[in-house]
């Protein structure tokens, strides 16, 4: 019985390692036999009775470990699938980050630009797919809103120009705006 435990740990350290090198790139074909075979063992523990309460264990946590694997497996299949994350080749480097200065807009009475605004939007993007957030505001809704809060702060403030950026805290992806340092006159 502890050979057939030694070895679903050893296919599920090997799944994962598989599965690892087939996100990041290394390998062309997910580990699909591998996967199966993994399966059929974790299935062949299920209605197997344990008296050693040290093996149940280790069987219990090796499955439980299993599962856990397996959710997130599916989950960046699905991903990967409706393209929402994007598999890297062998060699290839990892997607640009955002231009610097792009997560910060700086804005007059004139406006700020539509190809600042277009990057600032584009940075917004980046930060609510990184906080997981599914529902990302339209770029016209954004901009009204930059334009109503710099009103409201040029003149709370008495400043020429407002500067927003895009943070993200506590899970959540927020626009703050601040006024910029220089007055009016």
């Amino acid at each position: 019985m502890e050979a057939r435990i030694r070895k679903l740990e050893k296919d599920i350290d090997q799944l994962k390692k598989a599965y690892e090198r087939y996100f990041s790139g290394v390998e062309r074909l997910a580990p699909e036999k591998l996967a199966a075979s993994v399966a059929r063992e974790v299935r062949s523990f299920t209605g197997t009775v344990i008296s050693n309460t040290a093996l149940r264990f280790r069987v219990q946590q090796a499955i439980a470990r299993y599962q856990t694997y397996l959710a997130y497996w599916q989950k960046t299949m699905k991903e990967l699938e409706e393209g929402k994350k994007p598999r890297r080749r062998l060699g290839e480097k990892p997607a640009a980050t955002a231009p610097e200065g792009e997560d910060t807009l700086e804005m007059t009475d004139a406006g700020a630009g539509k190809g600042k605004i277009e990057g600032f939007y584009a940075a917004l993007t980046r930060e609510y797919e990184r906080a997981g957030m599914k529902k990302v505001p339209g770029m016209d809704r954004v901009q009204v809103a930059l334009e109503d809060q710099m009103k409201v702060i040029r003149e709370k403030f008495a400043c020429e120009k407002v500067v927003f950026k895009v943070v993200s805290e506590d899970g959540k992806v927020r626009i703050k705006a601040s006024p910029s340092r220089r007055s009016k006159g």
